[in-house]
């Protein structure tokens, strides 16, 4: 049988000198040493002795300075055993009170009488969220199957850090320190590769643990450093349909939801995230614009004088040769200032793209599009999280709230006709047939409406309708 492994790691001496060829009459550095979980912990001793004034095997393996050393060896030795008595005493009475939770990093903050706790007070990260959607629960900001489903993920995570030996302090667990945007990359990759899940179920799974993640750095448990690589960790959902034709799932924001987002803009504590909200904003008021024309968009393009922006609309990997007229209003136009007084690009609107990237060559743009719009939509993914949408809000949902708002305004309703033009859809037709369960009337309805009765006689006939 192997030997039983330690609980606790208790100090020694050791003197660090070459092996061979050492010189005899040299006073090498006497160290305190530690040893927990394959790591060592060394702080010097303030001693420096010779070779021969040495034994590694006195006090009992613990090493010991020898008589030749001088007079006052004794007391020394004395000196040096209490000190290494009273850390192993420390870390006793640390692993009594923490079970389990002992690490290096302790060890090393006990030897140098630094603070004895971790950050993260050493909570175990899935048990912290759970305890997170209890709260959350109780609190009543989320349903019981919303409870069930987030517990259920956190298992699925602890299966994760078991088949990967991503586990520290046990095979399955890390501490909320822990958590890491690189660990979450692998995570998304296991579930992807291994579980196949679809990117909406991975996103929902992570769900919890990016909430928790925001608790833990309000806390102080994880640094702002980690807290900004993991804050947006999910999937941006459809990337890889931009310049496809509309298609409408019922994902669009009324008034009040538009009052919310304004809510959570005036909140919202991330710069660059307030920005990608002003960005979606433009691009509903500009009349539901594309991602990528957003991103397209230069300020050649904008006359500030006639209150319009021209530009050829970028429909799928290739151009559509239309110029497009857009009347710019009040609300559009404000956003465009600020960003003229940020003076970010002297090319383009938005920051979104570098200034001299060829946007004429299809392949580039096709590649600088989607990694844009996945940073973009990652942000606005969890702004939806955060006001509690019932859908995954993404930049395209801009384009739809333009059109349902549009259509059903109360007082001055745009006609499909006109939302089409707006839309840059090559015919109404397109436009009623992605949003004729959403609006009031329909083209049908309008013209129906019309009531035109001019019809010959027939010669008196009755026609059946």
């Amino acid at each position: 049988m192997g030997r039983a492994k330690r609980e606790v790691p208790t100090g020694k001496l050791i003197l660090k000198y070459p092996k061979t060829g050492y010189d005899k009459s040299k006073e090498y550095t006497l160290y305190y040493y530690y040893s927990f979980n394959r790591k060592t912990m060394t702080k010097d001793t303030g001693y420096r002795v010779k070779v021969k004034d040495w034994n590694p095997d006195g006090n009992s393996g613990k090493g010991a300075l020898r008589a030749s050393y001088g007079d006052d060896y004794a007391r020394c030795n004395n000196r040096l055993t209490d000190f290494l008595k009273k850390v192993d005493e420390n870390i006793k009475d640390y692993n009594d009170k923490h079970p389990n939770r002992l690490t290096p990093e302790i060890v090393h903050s006990i030897l140098f009488d630094e603070p004895k706790t971790r950050n993260d007070e050493g909570k175990d990260f899935v048990e912290f969220v759970k305890e997170n959607l209890r709260n959350r629960l109780n609190l009543n900001k989320i349903k019981r199957s919303r409870y069930e489903n987030g517990i259920s993920a956190m298992n699925g995570f602890q299966e994760f850090l078991r088949s990967k030996e991503k586990g520290t302090y046990k095979p399955d667990s890390i501490y909320v320190g822990e958590i890491s945007g690189e660990l979450l990359d692998e995570y998304i990759a296991y579930k992807k590769e291994v579980k196949k899940n679809c990117d909406a179920t991975i996103n929902h799974n992570l769900t919890p643990i990016l909430i928790a993640c925001e608790q833990a750095w309000r806390k102080k448990y994880i640094s702002d450093e980690v807290y900004a690589d993991i804050r947006d960790k999910r999937i941006a959902l459809d990337a890889s349909s931009i310049g496809e034709e509309d298609r409408f799932e019922g994902k669009y924001l009324t008034k009040e939801l538009f009052g919310k987002l304004l809510e959570f803009y005036e909140q919202d504590t991330e710069p660059r995230r307030k920005e990608y909200i002003e960005m979606f904003l433009f691009a509903f008021h500009a009349g539901g614009l594309r991602i990528v024309d957003v991103m397209t968009l230069e300020w050649k393009h904008i006359n500030f004088e006639k209150k319009e922006m021209k530009k050829v609309l970028v429909k799928t990997a290739k151009y559509q040769k239309m110029r497009h007229i857009v009347p710019l209003t009040d609300a559009a136009l404000s956003i465009l200032h600020r960003w003229q007084k940020l003076g970010r690009s002297a090319r383009f609107v938005f920051d979104l793209l570098a200034d001299d990237v060829d946007v004429a060559d299809q392949q580039v743009l096709y590649k600088v599009r989607n990694s844009a719009t996945r940073k973009v939509n990652q942000s606005l993914n969890v702004v939806g999280e955060k006001m509690e949408l019932s859908f995954t809000l993404s930049f395209h949902v801009a384009r739809h709230s333009f059109a349902i708002n549009a259509l059903n305004d109360e007082e001055n309703p745009l006609d499909m006709y006109q939302v089409s033009r707006m839309l840059g859809h090559s015919s109404t037709d397109i436009t009623e047939r992605v949003y004729a369960d959403y609006t009031k009337e329909t083209m049908g309805d309008k013209l129906r409406a019309l009531n035109f009765d001019y019809l010959p006689n027939f010669g008196g006939e009755d026609i059946e309708e």
